[in-house]
């Protein structure tokens, strides 16, 4: 699944750096700068969720918004 995390204020270097050491490639983007971050990563399962979820607690940023997307992928079968 492909997710979404919206966070209030900037996300502060060291969490920037445990985040991407942590979860590989992550885009950051901001909304309205300095009020918001967002987060966008794509194949996290549930539990890398989660344990994403209590690093930015663990680092004290207030997450305002989650969102996630289920990506299907599909398997071709062949037919005798």
């Amino acid at each position: 699944m492909s997710c979404r995390i919206t966070v209030a204020g900037p996300l502060g270097v060291a969490a920037t750096r445990a985040v991407r050491a942590q979860y590989g490639h992550v885009v950051l983007s901001t909304r309205e700068p300095g009020r918001h971050t967002v987060l966008t990563l794509d194949s996290l399962d549930q539990p890398a969720l989660r344990s994403l979820l209590t690093l930015l607690w663990d680092f004290g940023h207030d997450v305002i918004a989650v969102s996630t997307r289920t990506v299907h992928s599909r398997t071709m079968e062949q037919i005798p």
